[in-house]
């Protein structure tokens, strides 16, 4: 069974390149979650929660939800450094996949487990000129998936508990060109393990509160790119609160905060001076009919990349702040559809440094994806 999990974490892997959205991150997994643009700490909806707030596994049917999304990120580069290339754009697109799955297991039915392996995170452009003139600095791709097995516990109060590690797999290339030595190009794989750790608690019939640690995920060494990056390429801890009340019986208004901290880490934040990112979330979901439900979500924060390092960042381009989603599902007899839409608006960010360090290099970047998803409940 281990194998099989491994196995199916490599072909996700391999399978999402996801582009810089609330840092390496996307702004949700699943379409249930993306449709409220990541909304929800205090409010599970589904099995795709365990990488949210596993203590959600208390409040969700027991299944197996899976998913594909199709992402489509535009970005853009106009090097100071080559001025030759002039303006680039690439707008290559990708496909995400997510699958998992929940269930009661003991503890008089008061016990939850969940598995899940999930397109999270990564970053990459690939445009036909290089950033620096003469040399091969052009492309970068990073793609990271997560496997996650948590355990939750209810209790008479209206709180739940959930926990569990995370297991990370990810796979990186590059051509960056780095003092007098231009990368491999060659693809590269580092595994790594974390924590999450979540708690709800019910007030009432109307309000629940939530609130969840992501650690720091410790990751192994790309031994291709031992000359570029200083350390590993650690993924960053993260802390998320909310909560969600319930205005009418079949109407929920959500409001989380997020803080990432990319500062934190010794790649992305000492090497490539990355900023911590602080995130406001709201979302709100309408049960229309039993059978049908509609969602909308709003995210916004600051980019973790300020202009001075907009340079050094072009080939790791995560300027994404905003975020405007929606979404719906239908429920059938035995399984349930799911949809999401989400647009990141476009950002562009200019180089303050005297040239020739990269002064002037203007980077831009905005995203639209669709989600499809299918839920089967036990």
């Amino acid at each position: 069974m281990i194998k099989k999990w491994i196995a199916l974490a490599a072909l996700m892997v391999a399978a999402a390149t996801v582009e810089a959205t609330e840092g390496i991150n996307l702004v949700g997994i699943g379409p249930v979650q993306q449709g409220t643009a990541g909304a929800g700490v205090a409010s599970a909806k589904d099995s795709t929660w365990l990488i949210l707030n596993p203590a959600g596994l208390t409040d969700v049917k027991r299944g197996v939800d899976a998913s594909f999304q199709y992402f489509a990120p535009v970005r853009t580069i106009n090097s100071s450094a080559n001025p030759g290339a002039g303006k680039q754009t690439d707008s290559s697109a990708f496909v995400i996949p997510s699958i998992s799955t929940s269930f009661g297991c003991c503890h008089g039915e008061r016990g939850y487990l969940g598995f899940g392996i999930y397109g999270t995170s990564g970053m990459g452009v690939d445009y036909n000129q290089p950033r620096i003139f003469g040399q091969q600095d052009r492309m970068t791709q990073l793609s990271i998936a997560k496997m996650t097995a948590t355990y939750a516990h209810a209790f008479d109060n209206g709180l739940s508990i959930g926990a569990g590690p995370i297991f990370v797999l990810s796979r990186f290339q590059t051509d960056m060109f780095n003092g007098s030595v231009s990368q491999s190009g060659k693809w590269d794989e580092a595994v790594g393990v974390g924590a999450i750790i979540g708690i709800n608690q019910k007030i009432g019939d109307r309000l629940k509160i939530g609130a969840s640690y992501m650690s720091e995920q410790h990751m192994t060494k790309f031994d291709e790119y031992k000359t570029l990056l200083n350390d590993s390429l650690n993924l960053p801890e993260q802390i998320t609160v909310g909560l969600a009340y319930n205005v009418r019986t079949n109407l929920e208004v959500a409001l989380d905060y997020r803080w990432i901290g990319w500062n934190r880490l010794d790649t992305l934040g000492d090497q490539f001076g990355w900023q911590n990112q602080r995130i406001v979330k709201a979302g709100l979901t309408w049960n229309v009919t039993d059978r049908l439900t509609l969602r909308t979500g709003f995210s916004t924060g600051n980019s973790p990349i300020e202009k001075d390092k907009a340079f050094a960042n072009s080939l790791f381009p995560a300027i994404i702040k905003t975020h405007a989603a929606c979404g719906a599902s239908y429920e059938f007899d035995k399984f349930t559809l799911h949809f999401a839409y989400v647009h990141a608006f476009n950002e562009e960010l200019t180089d303050n440094n005297a040239p020739p360090a990269g002064g002037g290099t203007k980077i831009s970047m905005y995203q639209n994806s669709a989600t499809l998803g299918v839920s089967w409940k036990f």
